[in-house]
């Protein structure tokens, strides 16, 4: 299973010494938001309890950027493949096609799962609660929203799953305001490539993989209507979200929550609308399936994690990702490559698990 990753690290750590001295060492990561505060925290824990100088540092920049700095995109000629971080991070598998390119250069390296979590959607209509009694949306319509087709929350297709919405309105068509990503996202690639999915037994063409006019509607990056929110990262959702009566936005459930969003109710493939707060406290999120690789150096390309059968399912998990270099050669310092495999092997550790959900 997956889990063999911290097998893994146990080997790697075995063959490199830690050298004391007296510089600090360092260690810096990049990729995805969605578990940045976890990352944040054992950071902090490291810091505090290692008895050498440590300086710990993670950037939130999304999987994307976490994936091109691991990747070394841009480093030319000796540097060619070598990364701008010591490890990347994200929601995201590496591509088959990125996976071979490093493969076949001689830089293997492992993708380590080591959470999952869900991403949901959010909105801000004043007077229109969260869970039941909120807003209740099918994939269809949820598709038809985000494309801009729909665009007013009396909608007759909103209304006619949310009987209660027009005269909870304190504003009679009050528009939409779709906030969207920016830059490549993990969170845009899980959610477009729910949408896809779960559309195409009732409405095909509410979201295609392209339009006819050639738009990419599916991926990390997509092309989205010119009256929608552009917002940088989470945050930057959040305040879209928050700033704009009459907004909706997706983003990782779990920093929707803490900043004290308003979730939808979202019917998942068995027919249930929940939110995903109901589903994780169901104890539920998605059935991986055989669709994981056996081993951590494998090729993740192919995990769906999407729209999984299950009465109290959540449609939208996604993985989160560390990705770390067989060879860390190009760490200079043998005790910065000892201190990132033991910060690595933290989060295989129940206890520590336990600090970030709390």
């Amino acid at each position: 299973s997956f889990f063999s990753s911290a097998t893994a690290l146990s080997a790697l750590i075995a063959t490199v010494s830690v050298v004391k001295g007296d510089d600090v060492l360092q260690i810096h990561g990049s990729g995805t938001t969605n578990p940045s505060k976890c990352i944040w925290l054992i950071m902090q824990d490291f810091m505090e309890r290692t008895k050498l100088p440590t300086k710990f540092t993670y950037r939130g920049v999304g999987s994307s950027t976490g994936q091109y700095e691991f990747m070394g995109t841009n480093h030319t000629g000796d540097f060619a493949y070598v990364p701008w971080n010591y490890f990347g991070s994200g929601d995201i598998p590496f591509s088959q096609e990125n996976y071979e390119l490093l493969n076949s250069n001689g830089d293997e390296f492992y993708q380590m799962p080591f959470v999952m979590g869900a991403i949901s959607v959010f909105h801000n209509i004043p007077g229109v609660p969260g869970g039941a009694g909120g807003l209740k949306l099918t994939p269809c319509v949820l598709a038809k929203i985000f494309r801009t087709q729909i665009q007013y929350w009396d909608d007759p297709e909103i209304v006619l799953l949310n009987d209660h919405i027009a005269s909870t309105l304190k504003e009679k068509r009050l528009p939409i305001k779709v906030a969207r990503r920016v830059l490549g996202s993990s969170s845009t690639a899980t959610f477009t490539q729910y949408l896809h999915e779960s559309t195409q037994m009732d409405c095909p063409d509410a979201w295609p993989t392209a339009t006819s006019s050639g738009e990419n509607l599916v991926g990390k990056v997509i092309d989205w209507a010119d009256t929608t929110l552009p917002c940088q990262g989470s945050g930057g959702v959040t305040d879209c979200i928050r700033d704009n009566e009459g907004a909706i936005g997706y983003i990782d459930a779990g920093h929707g929550r803490d900043e004290g969003l308003t979730e939808i109710e979202l019917r998942n493939l068995a027919g249930i609308y929940q939110s995903s707060r109901e589903a994780a406290e169901a104890g539920v999120a998605a059935a991986a399936g055989d669709t994981l690789p056996s081993r951590a150096d494998g090729d993740f390309s192919g995990v769906q994690l999407l729209n999984q059968p299950g009465e109290v399912t959540w449609p939208m998990v996604a993985m989160s990702y560390f990705y770390v270099r067989k060879d860390l050669s190009y760490i200079d310092d043998s005790a910065e490559r000892s201190l990132l495999l033991e910060f690595l092997g933290a989060f295989y550790d129940p206890v520590v698990i336990d600090e970030c959900r709390q």
